[in-house]
């Protein structure tokens, strides 16, 4: 009986605003989470497209090194790669892809005579904008990723 008085003397006030604060909380973190979400997917679309791009462009032989026999005597064999060739089939894989709506764009391509290795990105902003955040650089994002390849010989 004590303890139902003492609950009742001591719920002065209104729950409005605990409640409103909690529906914002619960909002903002629900529009994080869906960020997070969409940002993750479109990484992963990212980086299939380039590791189907730069698998393709490995297939690029240096002929002339091929049959040459750069590394008959080395323990582990390697077909080498016909730098330009690779970089412009890379170039034009990707110039034909898009994720989400947004063109990708190659920010580095390195070859050497045995791997390649190629770092991607796209611009974007966030699906879904927290209202009461109104800056520019915390709706936008940059998203990149980072593939290789080498070409190592398998013999039959």
């Amino acid at each position: 009986m004590a303890i139902k008085k003492w609950l009742k003397a001591q719920s002065r006030g209104s729950l409005i605003p605990l409640s409103f604060g909690f529906f914002l909380l619960a909002m903002s973190l629900s529009f994080i989470s869906i960020n997070i979400a969409s940002a993750y997917s479109v990484k992963k679309e990212l980086t299939n497209v380039a590791e189907s791009a730069i698998n393709k462009s490995a297939q690029s032989i240096n002929l002339l090194a091929y049959y040459a026999e750069l590394n008959r005597f080395s323990s582990s064999k390697h077909v080498p790669l016909d730098c330009p060739a690779a970089n412009q089939k890379f170039s034009l894989l990707i110039s034909r892809a898009s994720v989400a709506g947004k063109k990708v764009l190659i920010d580095s391509f390195d070859c050497g005579l045995y791997e390649i290795t190629a770092q991607i990105s796209i611009h974007g902003k966030l699906p879904v904008q927290i209202p009461f955040i109104q800056m520019g650089e915390l709706n936008e994002v940059i998203i990149s990723t980072k593939v290789g390849a080498s070409s190592v010989y398998i013999p039959n």
